[in-house]
């Protein structure tokens, strides 16, 4: 099994710990800002949890996924009839049930973008009662949601239909903040061959804009630690800013983002002409 590092595994586990506790019963949704490495811990907890990578789909909700396409829908058959077929949720459950002995997971991205309450239905009381049936909307079926199914889904706190959440489903959520994380960064960087300064300069952006701001810097940060998951020599760093960074502090027709300055003042590589220390 591969080991990630003290920080990356501490958040790995958090997400097992909650599948083992709470899988049966409840959504485990990891909440953050952009690029704080939601997906990647998932996806990661996920395959653990699961035992084996087959034993885990994924799929992203989007505002136009519906319930036909997540529980069950119709559809022309070959012979010109109507027939009901399955959504993922209830292959995934058919699966899971079947074996009865092995867990699976369903890894859901970007939970809140869809039309929750649409796309879920009635899952909303399934999920949590799993001992009880209920007949699907159009094979008129009688379901139970499998033992061995878990849900682990991803969000941003800060997106309009996130705010939104109804108490119906925040009830059967075990949410699970995924902050900006310096000590995932130190050990990001590390694994890609930066050096120690490179670490420690990035690193003062957010405990800069942490001291600053600090009851709303898990939702208003504009970025996480992953947005340098892709540097590897201190050259790319000034790309970043002009091509990415500076696009999300300063958009047109809007005001700055609030930690744009600090985020502006902290970042050296802004500068083009910047030269690393030496020695």
């Amino acid at each position: 099994m591969t080991d990630y590092g003290p920080a990356t595994e501490r958040n790995i586990k958090l997400v097992t710990d909650a599948c083992e506790r709470y899988g049966r019963s409840s959504i485990i949704a990891l909440s953050g800002v952009p690029a704080t490495g939601k997906s990647y811990i998932a996806a990661i907890a996920a395959q653990r949890f699961a035992g084996e990578p087959t034993r885990v789909r994924e799929i992203q909700f989007h505002p136009s996924f519906s319930y036909e396409e997540f529980v069950e829908g119709l559809r022309l058959g070959q012979n010109g009839a109507v027939e009901p077929l399955d959504g993922v949720f209830l292959e995934w459950n058919e699966r899971a049930t079947d074996d009865g002995k092995l867990n699976y997971v369903l890894l859901i991205e970007e939970l809140t973008r869809a039309n929750l309450s649409s796309v879920l239905g009635e899952l909303l009381t399934y999920i949590e009662h799993r001992n009880r049936q209920f007949l699907t909307s159009f094979s008129r079926r009688p379901i139970r949601v499998s033992a061995k199914l878990t849900i682990v889904a991803t969000f941003n706190p800060i997106d309009r239909s996130a705010i939104d959440i109804d108490d119906a489903l925040l009830r059967r959520l075990r949410i699970i903040d995924m902050p900006p994380d310096v000590d995932q960064l130190t050990e990001m960087l590390s694994q890609n061959g930066m050096p120690d300064y490179v670490s420690q300069n990035i690193s003062r952006i957010f405990d800069e804009c942490k001291a600053t701001f600090p009851a709303d810097y898990e939702t208003l940060m504009p970025f996480g630690h992953g947005i340098f998951a892709e540097v590897r020599t201190e050259d790319e760093l000034y790309p970043l800013w002009r091509q990415r960074l500076r696009k999300m502090l300063y958009r047109p027709l809007a005001d700055p983002h609030p930690f744009a300055e600090i985020i502006e003042q902290a970042f050296p590589w802004r500068d083009e002409a910047y030269r690393a220390p030496t020695g």
